[in-house]
């Protein structure tokens, strides 16, 4: 157990502490820029090359590549942004853009991790970056937010529910802060510990798993209308008849390219899609359901409508 040294008391204000950040933003950014390079020449294959199904692809590579590249670039401004701010009622972690807030009151103990065997974290994991949650022996469940290059560098925080493994250099200074507003905090009133987002992360989508698994769904059948236009495009002749969209029961006779519309109008109409739909779920969910599911639909009518128009043309 660590315990406070013997300097004279000061003001109880908040006192920040931040662990060593670098390594793990250099990382995270690395990764995110290598995602960001790969989605750049994966797009610049993709643009101007004749519609094929390889064209698909390519242009399948840069959007993921590009959601890659957003992931890390968030992972590693979380990084750069995690501090342990120890209030006058409350421990706060901030990573990125959620807060955890630990009542001090339900502090127990603080244990360094010198004294404990090495953790095993499940979550993010690279040099400079351990955030996610594990088992440690004596411990129990703990949640990390830690950028720990050894075990010596962790102080766990034990409460009267989880526990926190966190990156702290003045353990003992670290200590004295929590000790002194220990001191102080009425024990009859614990508080509860919280997790709050802020900022995107506050978005009422990210929670609700019925309108993500509606976003991916209307997604997946984006990807299947856009891949099978450019499959089957190759195959077609310069000029063919066009059925979609029908003008009044008379078959028009057009270039072969025309049909490529039905692929960016899926596309469109899908990135529209989950935009409006996340503004308005944020305000009313049943509207953003109903935005993404007809999306999905809307995704279902235009596969059909290829599917005829090319066996058609």
């Amino acid at each position: 157990m660590v315990h406070a040294g013997t300097h004279p008391r000061r003001e109880l204000t908040a006192t920040v502490f931040r662990p060593p950040r670098a390594m793990g933003v250099i990382i995270g950014g690395a990764f995110a820029a290598w995602a960001a390079a790969v989605a750049v020449i994966a797009g610049n294959i993709a643009w101007g090359a004749s519609p094929e199904f390889k064209t698909f692809l390519a242009w399948l590579v840069a959007a993921g590549a590009f959601l890659l590249a957003l992931l890390f670039a968030a992972w590693a401004y979380a990084v750069g942004s995690l501090a342990y701010t120890i209030r006058p009622d409350a421990l706060e972690i901030r990573w990125g853009w959620r807060r955890v807030v630990v009542p001090i009151a339900s502090i127990q103990r603080l244990v360094p991790g010198r004294t404990l065997e090495p953790p095993e974290v499940q979550g993010l994991n690279w040099w400079g970056c351990h955030v996610g949650a594990g088992d440690v022996k004596r411990v129990g469940y703990t949640l990390f937010y830690s950028t720990h290059a050894e075990p010596e560098e962790l102080l766990y925080v034990v409460t009267d529910g989880e526990a926190y493994g966190l990156t702290v250099q003045d353990q003992a200074a670290f200590a004295e802060a929590i000790q002194a507003r220990a001191a102080l905090a009425p024990v009859e009133e614990r508080g509860e510990q919280r997790s709050l987002r802020v900022g995107p992360a506050a978005l009422p989508l990210w929670q609700d798993r019925v309108a993500l698994w509606a976003v991916g769904l209307g997604g997946a059948l984006c990807a299947v209308v856009c891949g099978y236009v450019f499959a089957s495009y190759p195959g077609l002749p310069e000029v063919v008849e066009l059925s979609f969209p029908a003008l009044g029961g008379i078959v028009r006779v057009g270039d072969r390219s025309e049909l490529l519309g039905i692929a960016y109008l899926a596309a469109a109409i899908y990135a529209g899609n989950v935009l409006a739909g996340a503004a308005l779920h944020a305000f009313e969910r049943a509207a953003g359901l109903w935005l993404f599911t007809s999306g999905a639909l809307l995704q279902a009518v235009l596969f059909g409508a290829a599917l005829i128009a090319f066996a058609n043309a």
